[in-house]
């Protein structure tokens, strides 16, 4: 409240200094009014004592005390008091106290409308601390790794930086960050979880033996976690023992759900060992009534068609398989007009196409998963693998 009275005071004292010559009375115009008429009527006597010392001539005389006479009575016909202006002493008056009372008022309804008066100051040493969700992510990150060169016992410094680093590609990093975490904090899933998924994204998904070991951890751990049981069949995959991971993969199908959203990838591998061996496609996997989704047709229109569905197909007649193959492809594709950010979906419809003999769905579907993948290199590096086995180029 001092603060408003203080700025009230000021205001005052300001405008008084400003507005003080409107108030004085209005004397100026009749002082020059006098003043004028004399000088014009020195005039009139310096041409009359010009005349009478020969100076002037009678005619030149005559015609200067003419001129002079006519200016003088030009210049007392005209206004000469506050009047001419429109503004009497009294309504200067008027005009400098509505000035003085209007003009804090305004200043403080325009202050009211647009200011913030109920917002606290924020002290200097405030407005320099700023809080880190309002900083820039690049210059947080800087400050830790700064922080772990001349600390790099700081657990939990690399914890933090850790997530953040595979949120930013940085796998390499990443898995370096997660390794010193377990190392100076223990172990724990989300650690463990974190170094095996950065370790095999850096390696472009192959699953080293570092990646191997912690998705075995993590499996004693969390026994029904799905994610380190795929990643542990794929190892057995790429380490050519293809008969106990088709094993995995069916203990994979068999414990899911049937409208499990991680289920047509590991059907998808499970197509790929069965194709190495050799061997027919499997036939589809027993799943329990609890776990059956209401529609069997329907969800199997959304996730399109894959061997397993196919083989299951083979059972009908040409005309009613065809029929069937074309409403899955045909369901698929619009799912993944709802729902683009499904690599292994497109995959899926890409493949079918070709396999339909539908080349130029085939490349359209490419070119519109390499556009909605375009800020994936890993997922534009499987579209491109997947375009060269078809045959639809590089």
């Amino acid at each position: 409240m001092l603060l408003w009275i203080g700025f009230g005071v000021l205001s005052a004292g300001v405008l008084a200094v400003l507005l003080r010559p409107l108030m004085r009375p209005n004397v100026a115009g009749s002082e020059a009014s006098e003043n004028g008429a004399a000088i014009y009527r020195d005039q009139l006597r310096e041409i009359e004592a010009d005349r009478e010392r020969g100076v002037l001539g009678p005619a030149e005389a005559a015609a200067a005390h003419a001129e002079v006479a006519r200016r003088l009575i030009a210049f007392d016909q005209r206004p000469t008091s506050a009047v001419a202006t429109g503004l009497s002493d009294s309504s200067l008056a008027r005009v400098t106290l509505a000035l003085a009372a209007g003009l804090p008022m305004l200043a403080v309804g325009i202050y009211m409308a647009v200011g913030a008066p109920n917002v606290p100051d924020q002290p200097a040493i405030a407005r320099a601390t700023i809080p880190a969700i309002d900083a820039k992510v690049d210059e947080l990150i800087h400050a830790v790794e700064l922080r772990l060169q001349k600390n790099p016992d700081d657990g939990q410094g690399w914890d933090v930086i850790g997530p953040v680093y595979m949120k930013q590609g940085r796998f390499q990093e990443a898995a370096v960050a997660f390794s010193n975490a377990t190392r100076l904090l223990g172990e724990n899933t989300r650690r463990h979880a974190g170094f095996a998924e950065s370790t095999v994204l850096a390696n472009d998904g192959i699953v080293t033996e570092p990646a191997r070991l912690a998705y075995e951890k993590l499996v004693k751990l969390e026994p029904a976690r799905i994610e380190p049981r795929f990643w542990l069949a794929l190892a057995k995959e790429q380490d050519g023992q293809l008969a106990a991971a088709t094993k995995d993969y069916e203990a994979l199908l068999k414990d899911a759900p049937a409208d499990a959203t991680w289920r047509p990838m590991v059907i998808e591998r499970l197509e790929t060992v069965q194709g190495k061996l050799g061997n027919k496609p499997p036939a589809p996997v027993a799943v329990a009534p609890s776990q059956r989704p209401a529609s069997t047709k329907s969800a199997i229109t959304e996730r399109g068609p894959t061997a397993v569905d196919v083989a299951a197909a083979d059972q009908l007649a040409p005309a009613e398989r065809q029929q069937m193959i074309e409403g899955m492809v045909q369901g698929l594709a619009e799912r993944l007009k709802k729902e683009p950010a499904d690599l292994a979906g497109w995959q899926r419809l890409i493949r079918a196409y070709t396999v339909m003999g539908r080349k130029t769905d085939a490349l359209a579907a490419l070119g519109t998963a390499r556009q909605t993948f375009k800020a994936e290199p890993q997922s534009l590096a499987a579209l491109a693998d997947l375009a060269q086995s078809l045959g639809l180029g590089s």
